[in-house]
C-alpha cells in the first residue's frame, strides 16, 4: 500500500512539473523596453500614422515640380491643293510641307518663364513667281515672360512648396503625437499589469496562509482545543479568499489583454495568445520638477505647439499670397528669334518670272537655313507690357479676409493648446504630490498592520483572543499590502504621464525617428 501510494505521489508531482512547464513555455517574459518596442513595430495606431509623412513627402516632390525644365517635341506634315483664280499663280496650287520643333520651358523663381524654342520647316509648292522652291526655312526663338505686381517674387512662387514642406513637417509632428501617447499607453498598461499581478500575489499569499490555519485549527479541533465554530470560520475565510483571487485573475487577465492589444502581440502557431509576464518592477524615483518649468519644456517639446506654429505659418503665407492677388496683373514679355532661309534658288529663262520657263535652280542644303540661324544673321525682338486689374478681387477682398480670419484662428487654437497644457500638467502635479504622500502613509499602513497581525497570532496562541480577529487582521494586512503596490503603481503612472505632457517620454526612452524612412 505504501508503495502505491508513494508511486502515485510520484506521478502526480511529475505531472504537475509538467504542466508548469507547459505554461511557462506558453507565457512570454517582457521588460516595459521589450514592450515600447514591439509598440513601435506592431501598433496599428503608429503604422497608420507613419504613411502620413512618407505621403507628404512626395507632395513636397510634387510641388517643386514646377521649377523642373519642360521638354517639347513638335512635327507637321501640311499637304494643299486648291484652284486659284489669279492668271499669275496658275490654275491649281499644290502645297506641301513638314515641319520639326523642339522647345525647353523653364519656370524661374521670380514668378516668370523663360521659353527657348528651334523649328524647322521645308516646303514645296507649284505657285507661280516663287524665287526660292523647295524652301528650307529655320527659326530660334527666345521668349521672357515676367509680371511685374500680381504673380511677382519667390515668396509667392515658392508658396505651394513652402506650404508643402509645412504640411509634411505637420505630419511629422501628428506621429510623435501618436508615439508619445502609445509610449505613455505601454506603460501604464504594463504597470497595470504588475499591479494586478502582485495583487494576485498577496491575494494567493493569503489562502496559502489560511489554509494552513485551516488544517491546523482542524488538528487543533480534533484534540479539543479549538471548536467546530473555529473550523467553521476557518473554511470560511478560505472560500472568501478562493472568491477573491477568482476577481483578481479576472483582473490580471484584463490588464494584460490591454497590454498585448497595445503591442499588438502576434498569436503562437496554434492560434493561441501567449501570456505576458512583466520582467520590471516598479521602482520609485520622486520627480524634482516645478509646474513653471514644466510648462516651459512642454512648449518647446510638446509637438502639438510645434504642429500649430506650422499651420499658423501656413496661414501667413496665404495671407501674403491673397494680398499679392489684389494687385493689377502688369506682365513683361519679351520675345527675340533669329530667323534663317535656304532652298533651291530657281533660274528663269530672260530672267523673267512671268514668262520665262525654269531653265535651272542652285541648290542650296535645309542646314544652309540653320547656317542662318546660329550667325544670328536676321536679329528681330519685340518688347510688350500688358495691365490687367481684376476688379471683382479688388472690390470683394473676400479671399484675403478668409485667410486672416484664418490666421487669427489658428492662433487662438494655439493659445487653447497652451491652456490646456497647463491645466493637464496642474491636475498631474497634484496627482503625484498626493501620490507621493500615499507612498509614505501606505507603507507605514502596511508596517503597522504587520506587527498588528504578529501580536494578534500571538495572542490567539495564548488562546487570549479568537480565531475570527486574526482573520481579520490578515484581510487588513492584504488591502494594506495591495494599496502600497497600487500606490507606488499610480506614482509609476502619474510619472509617465507627465513625461507624456512635457514631450520628453520619448527622449526618456531612447525613442527617435530613425527607424522611419523620412
Amino acid at each position: 500500500m505504501k508503495k502505491i501510494i508513494f508511486v502515485a505521489t510520484l506521478m502526480f508531482v511529475c505531472l504537475v512539473f509538467v504542466f508548469s512547464q507547459e505554461k511557462e513555455s506558453e507565457a512570454i517574459r517582457l521588460t516595459l523596453n521589450d514592450c515600447l518596442l514591439k509598440a513601435l513595430e506592431n501598433n496599428f495606431d503608429i503604422l497608420l500614422e507613419a504613411y502620413s509623412p512618407e505621403i507628404s513627402e512626395f507632395s513636397v516632390r510634387q510641388s517643386k515640380e514646377f521649377l523642373m525644365p519642360q521638354l517639347s517635341f513638335g512635327f507637321e506634315n501640311y499637304n494643299q491643293r486648291y484652284p486659284t483664280n489669279w492668271y499669275a499663280q496658275g490654275e491649281l496650287i499644290n502645297y506641301k510641307s513638314n515641319g520639326y520643333s523642339v522647345g525647353l520651358t523653364q519656370r524661374i523663381m521670380t514668378g516668370g518663364e523663360i521659353n527657348l524654342s528651334l523649328s524647322n520647316q521645308i516646303s514645296d509648292s507649284t505657285q507661280k513667281l516663287l524665287i526660292v522652291n523647295p524652301t528650307y526655312s529655320g527659326n530660334l526663338s527666345l521668349d521672357f515672360t515676367q509680371p511685374l505686381l500680381k504673380g511677382f517674387g519667390p515668396k509667392i512662387s515658392r508658396r505651394e512648396i513652402k506650404i508643402a514642406k509645412n504640411e509634411r513637417d505637420i505630419s511629422i509632428y501628428n506621429l510623435k503625437s501618436t508615439l508619445i501617447q502609445k509610449v505613455y499607453e505601454v506603460e501604464a498598461a504594463y504597470w497595470n499589469l504588475v499591479s494586478a499581478i502582485e495583487s494576485l500575489k498577496v491575494n494567493e499569499y493569503s489562502l496559502e496562509h489560511s489554509k494552513e490555519r485551516l488544517q491546523k485549527t482542524k488538528e487543533e479541533a480534533r484534540i479539543g482545543i479549538k471548536t467546530a465554530i473555529d473550523v467553521l470560520a476557518s473554511e470560511t475565510e478560505v472560500a472568501n479568499w478562493e472568491s477573491r483571487i477568482i476577481s483578481v485573475r479576472s483582473q490580471v487577465e484584463r490588464a494584460e489583454n490591454r497590454l498585448r492589444e497595445i503591442i499588438n502581440l502576434p498569436e503562437d502557431e496554434a492560434g493561441r495568445a501567449k501570456s505576458i509576464i512583466p520582467v520590471d518592477k516598479p521602482v520609485v524615483e520622486k520627480i524634482e520638477i516645478g509646474l513653471e518649468e514644466a510648462l516651459k519644456i512642454a512648449v518647446e517639446h510638446r509637438p502639438e505647439m510645434a504642429k500649430y506654429k506650422k499651420m499658423i505659418e501656413n496661414s501667413g503665407l496665404d495671407v501674403s499670397y491673397y494680398r499679392n492677388q489684389l494687385l493689377p496683373q502688369l506682365d513683361l514679355h519679351l520675345r527675340v528669334w533669329y530667323p534663317g532661309q535656304s532652298g533651291d534658288k530657281l533660274i528663269y529663262e530672260n530672267d523673267d518670272p512671268y514668262y520665262g520657263q525654269i531653265i535651272g535652280s542652285i541648290k542650296r542644303s535645309w542646314t544652309d537655313a540653320f547656317k542662318d540661324v546660329f550667325d544670328f544673321s536676321y536679329d528681330n525682338w519685340y518688347l510688350t507690357l500688358s495691365l490687367n486689374i481684376p476688379l471683382q478681387d479688388l472690390l470683394s477682398r473676400a479671399s484675403l479676409a478668409k485667410a486672416k480670419m484664418e490666421s487669427e484662428k489658428r492662433q487662438l487654437e494655439m493659445e487653447k493648446e497652451k491652456k490646456s497644457i497647463y491645466n493637464e500638467l496642474l491636475s498631474t502635479f497634484k496627482e503625484l504630490k498626493n501620490n507621493e504622500k500615499r507612498l509614505e502613509t501606505s507603507s507605514l499602513y502596511r508596517q503597522l498592520k504587520e506587527k498588528q497581525l504578529q501580536a494578534e497570532e500571538e495572542r490567539v496562541r495564548l488562546g487570549l483572543a479568537t480565531i475570527e480577529w486574526l482573520f481579520q487582521y490578515q484581510r487588513e494586512l492584504a488591502s494594506a499590502k495591495t494599496e502600497e503596490i497600487q500606490a507606488m503603481i499610480d506614482y509609476k503612472i502619474s510619472t509617465a504621464n507627465l513625461e507624456k505632457l512635457m514631450g520628453v517620454n520619448l527622449k526618456k526612452k531612447n525613442i527617435s525617428f530613425r527607424d522611419y524612412n523620412f
